[in-house]
């Protein structure tokens, strides 16, 4: 399906792309949030589900959970990557404070939409990746990461090595947990029918089980809430309320968490000032702080391979950003 279809209205009154309904979540139409396609009205059930999101013109396509097609030569698997018998099972040997533990959560920046998979990527390195999807292991990091959606490279081996080279860990561990696509609203846990939040706080509960810690929950979302800058502050409020409803204390003290919330409403040729705005004025609350502006990096190619997602130039360029957040 394309982005620029035909929206029309069926004889149920339900709006449809190629004869398929449409059911808008989040924002506008080919702006913010994301858009499910349904192959039969809403009122007669879900046949053959179709789920399309729109990312700023970007379509990511999920069928019945089948692996599908590549958007812009990334290819994206109808559930996240799980192929635990191609990777090795490894745990950090570094202890305590000299041991990073971090999980990120947003949308598809967040994920590994990043062009690649990353060619630095080698064995025996000092990054993991956990995955709570295989009952809590760790693993030898490799791009792309288990609990990803999308099939390319994503941000966290250049973090990683930034914040190793910097002194701050001997090692780091990252899970990703999040969704590309989403809208803040299907990601704070308010809606039951969307997993993501489940599996960030399953993510979570098993890192901190293991490691005694987490050092942060790297947050990268916005881009498909552009437009939508209004409620996104009360969306995160009720974010903070299900994480503490789940146990995760976000704050500064012993045991408690901090959320890094970045800037980012960039896709293509949309962006969202007062949106930025928001997300910055939520540093102000307990436990979370300031996170990069990713809005800085240019939407040209070489930076960003389709206008959106990063490329390897643009994931150094998104790891510097970090490191002036995370290293002090």
């Amino acid at each position: 399906m394309s982005s620029t279809q035909v929206k029309s209205t069926n004889s149920d009154g339900v709006d449809t792309v190629g004869g398929m309904g449409l059911l808008s979540i989040g924002g506008s139409e080919g702006g913010g949030g994301f858009t499910k396609c349904l192959s039969a009205p809403r009122n007669r059930g879900l046949v053959g589900a179709i789920v399309v999101l729109l990312v700023g013109g970007v379509s990511l396509v999920l069928i019945n959970g089948f692996d599908l097609f590549s958007v812009s030569g990334i290819h994206v698997g109808g559930d996240r990557f799980s192929d635990v018998g191609s990777r090795t099972v490894r745990e950090p040997t570094a202890v305590g404070d000299r041991l990073g533990v971090f999980v990120g959560y947003g949308q598809s920046n967040s994920d590994c939409c990043g062009s690649g998979p990353n060619p630095e990527v080698l064995s025996g390195n000092s990054i993991f990746n956990f995955y709570a999807g295989s009952n809590g292991s760790t693993f030898e990091y490799e791009e792309p990461m288990l609990g990803a959606y999308c099939r390319g490279s994503c941000p966290y081996l250049k973090v990683g090595n930034g914040l190793i080279e910097a002194g701050g860990f001997d090692e780091v561990v990252f899970s990703t947990a999040g969704m590309p696509g989403a809208p803040l609203g299907s990601l704070n846990g308010g809606l039951e029918e969307y997993p993501w939040f489940g599996f960030l706080v399953e993510s979570y509960l098993g890192m901190k089980e293991k490691y005694g810690k987490v050092d942060g929950i790297l947050f990268h979302q916005g881009e498909s809430n552009v437009g939508l800058s209004s409620t996104y502050e009360n969306e995160f409020d009720l974010f903070l309320e299900n994480l503490a409803a789940q146990g995760i204390a976000v704050g500064d003290g012993v045991g408690e968490v901090k959320i890094y919330v970045s800037r980012t409403t960039k896709c293509g040729a949309g962006e969202d000032e007062e949106l930025r705005e928001v997300q910055l004025g939520l540093a102000g609350k307990e436990g979370v702080v300031e996170g990069p502006n990713t809005d800085t990096i240019s939407t040209d190619t070489f930076y960003r391979y389709d206008g959106c997602h990063f490329s390897q130039a643009g994931w150094d360029k998104v790891a510097e950003l970090w490191m002036e957040k995370l290293v002090v």
